[in-house]
Formats: structure tokens, C-alpha cells, sequence
């Protein structure tokens, strides 16, 4: 019932022209009926999503510069701990993008936990791994491990250390940070009523 009275509010805020932006979770909730009852659909969305556990941005750690260290460190290290801890599996990490690759046996414990969802639950994830650019960081956000602005944090560590050593682009991180936060909110929200 929560849900569909906060969809409701999607479409009342809308006024002379409909903003497809402005309707995250009516677009939830749509993917969750028209795209992901299917069988084969939702088996091809899972193994699109577990790609992005093979190279997440969680499991990388930069030694420099300082700052970029220290985020990641803040954001990245609890999340991987949560995740080792919740579903016993093991997950590398690195300083090295090109050999980063976790094993089949954490993939597919992963692929199980994630087959359990519902369709809400799964076009949450699907939805807050596009966004967030990471599996590890979706899936503690849509298993109420993080809230919205711990994801969103997490999610903009390589643009914070950018922004705080060269300054942030006028109008620019602005919006991106707004918009990461609506869509991220928007699939906690989801992922919560599923």
C-alpha cells in the first residue's frame, strides 16, 4: 500500500507535461510487471548485473592520490566487509582494474541470493547498479545495509576526490549528485515495499 500511495504522489506532481524523470518509481514498478515476470528476461538481467561484480568499483583500491585512498577506504572497505560477512563469500580487491576478477564460487552465491528476489526487488537493483555503477553497492542499498546518501557517497567516491582536488564543475555535480539520489531513493523505496 506504501508504494502505490507514493507512485500516486508521482503522478500528482505532474503537471502540464508529463517528465519521465520525475516518475522513478512508476518506472520501477513498470519494469518489475512488464519486464521482469518473464522467466529468461530476469535470468539475463541477473547475469548483466553480476558483470558489474567482477570489476566493482568496491573491490578497487586506489594508493593515490591521498584523498581518493581515504574515500574509498570510508565508503568501499564496509561494504565489502558487510558483504563477506552476510553471504560468506570472498571478495577480492585491488589496486589493479585489469586483474580484478572474483570467483565463481562468490558469483554464484551472489546469482542465488539475487534469483531470490522479487520483481520489484530485482528492477530495484537493476535500476540501483545502473546508477550507483556497482553491484556491491546497489545490493547493500536495496538490503536496507546502507541508506540512500551512504550509496550516494559511495557511488561519487572517484568524483569527490576529483572535485576535492580540483574543484567542483559549476551546475554540473549539482545535478548529478540530485539525480543519483532521487534514483537511488527511489529503488530503496522500492526494494523496501517488495
Amino acid at each position: 500500500p506504501a508504494l502505490a500511495w507514493l507512485v500516486a504522489g508521482e503522478w500528482e506532481s505532474q503537471k502540464e507535461f508529463l517528465g519521465a524523470h520525475s516518475l522513478p518509481l512508476t518506472s520501477l514498478v513498470s519494469r518489475a510487471i512488464d519486464g521482469l515476470s518473464d522467466a529468461s528476461v530476469r535470468a539475463d538481467v541477473i547475469t548483466k548485473l553480476l558483470k558489474y561484480f567482477h570489476t566493482d568499483s568496491v573491490c578497487l583500491h586506489d594508493n593515490h592520490p591521498r584523498v581518493l585512498a581515504e574515500l574509498q577506504e570510508r565508503h568501499y572497505a564496509p561494504i565489502a566487509a558487510w558483504a563477506r560477512s552476510t553471504y560468506g563469500i570472498d571478495i577480492k580487491t585491488t589496486t589493479d582494474m585489469f586483474v580484478l576478477r572474483q570467483t565463481p564460487e562468490a558469483a554464484d552465491r551472489l546469482r542465488a541470493v539475487v534469483e531470490g528476489f522479487s520483481d520489484l526487488k530485482l528492477a530495484a537493483l537493476e535500476r540501483a547498479v545502473m546508477t550507483a555503477k556497482s553491484f556491491l553497492i546497489a545490493l547493500a542499498l536495496v538490503e536496507q545495509h546502507i541508506s540512500v546518501e551512504d550509496a550516494a557517497c559511495a557511488a561519487q567516491v572517484e568524483a569527490t576526490a576529483q572535485t576535492q582536488l580540483w574543484g567542483e564543475l559549476e551546475n554540473a555535480h549539482d545535478l548529478d549528485n540530485a539525480a543519483m539520489r532521487q534514483i537511488l531513493g527511489a529503488s530503496a523505496c522500492a526494494a523496501l515495499n517488495a
